[in-house]
Formats: structure tokens, C-alpha cells, sequence
């Protein structure tokens, strides 16, 4: 059996025409794909997954902020002219009394006391005075008055007020003592005003 099929394939091949010996049509042979050349580009492999596609939300546009306008520059006030300061002068004192007077309280008793004013001449010449003496209701009535060491002194009243003027004036630098006795109702022994030419006394 088997040197029969060994017969028969042998006769078979013997029998295939040579396709060697034919001739081949001119022009280029196509190289099959699977055959191709070094320089040849390799072909893409087919991707296994697929491109998820990428969804694309559509964003409300959010309106730009209106530029503000650019402000006009503002016209700078005018420089106001100062007004220049007017310097008062300096207030002058009035010059001081050429007589003053200084009432005190020399000697007190049931109903009465005895007061004085001193008189000064500060001046450097002679000057007559006046004193005035205005004392409330509650003294009174006067019951003398006297200048010391000095001639005595006028009286002239004038309402409530005792006015009572030097006979002598007094010199330069020089004091003369007024003294006066009143009654009185209560403790107090001062008056409500007293004056020397019109200055007020001092206490």
C-alpha cells in the first residue's frame, strides 16, 4: 500500500507543467502588503478602546463690569486771598491815680467803730482830695470826723453818700489819715463803696 501511494504522487508531480519556463508579463511585480520593504511606514494598529467623548458645557458668559467712565479733573478752587489780620495795639493801662485811698476798721464797741482812710500822694506834686464813702443802712447815723495832724475836712452829703474834702492838700509822697466814728446796728463796718477822686479804695 504504501509503495502504491509513493507511485502515485510521484507520477504527479512528474505530470505539473513548469511554471518556470513561462513568461512573465512586463512591468513592475506588486509586492504583496504583507511583504513590505524596510523603508516602508508601519500601519497603524487599530485601537481597542474607544474615545470617550469629552462633553462640552456651554458656560453662561458672565457680562464684563462696565468700565467707569474716567472722571474730568475738578477745576481747583481758587486760592481765596487772606485776609490780613489787623493787629490791635496793646490796650493801655490807664495811668495810675496820683491819690489813693485805704479803708480799714480801726476800733469797734457796742453800736459803733471807729474807720479811717488813708490818703497817699504819689505824685510828685501837690493834690487836694475828696474821699466819698456810701455805707448801708444798717450804720449810722455819723457822729464825727476828723483829718490827723492835718486841717480838718469839709463835708458835703449827698444822698447816701458822705463826701468829705481836704482843707490841705497833700504833698508829694505824703499821707494824710481821714477818720470818722458811725453808729452801727449790726457787726458790719465797711461801706459799700469808697473812693479817693474817683479811684476806688483798696482794703
Amino acid at each position: 500500500m504504501g509503495a502504491l501511494a509513493g507511485l502515485l504522487v510521484f507520477a504527479l508531480v512528474s505530470l505539473r507543467p513548469d511554471v518556470s519556463d513561462r513568461a512573465l508579463p512586463p512591468g513592475p511585480i506588486a509586492t504583496p502588503p504583507f511583504l513590505a520593504g524596510p523603508g516602508a511606514p508601519d500601519a497603524p494598529s487599530p485601537t481597542t478602546t474607544a474615545a470617550t467623548p469629552r462633553a462640552t458645557l456651554n458656560s453662561p458668559r458672565r457680562p464684563s463690569p462696565s468700565l467707569p467712565l474716567p472722571l474730568s479733573p475738578s477745576p481747583s478752587p481758587a486760592a481765596t486771598p487772606s485776609r490780613s489780620r489787623t493787629v490791635e495795639p496793646p490796650a493801655r493801662r490807664p495811668p495810675a491815680a496820683d491819690l489813693t485811698g485805704r479803708y480799714r476798721t480801726v476800733q469797734t464797741f457796742e453800736g459803733g467803730f471807729f474807720g479811717e482812710v488813708l490818703v497817699t500822694n504819689s505824685s510828685a506834686t501837690r493834690r487836694t482830695w475828696t474821699v466819698r464813702l456810701h455805707f448801708p443802712s444798717t450804720i449810722g447815723p455819723m457822729r464825727t470826723f476828723w483829718v490827723e495832724s492835718a486841717p480838718q475836712a469839709t463835708l458835703k452829703q449827698e444822698g447816701d453818700v458822705f463826701a468829705f474834702t481836704g482843707s490841705a492838700p497833700v504833698e508829694p509822697g505824703a499821707s494824710v489819715a481821714f477818720r470818722f466814728q458811725f453808729d452801727r446796728k449790726t457787726s458790719v463796718t465797711t461801706p459799700l463803696t469808697c473812693d479817693v477822686n474817683g479811684t476806688a479804695c483798696t482794703p
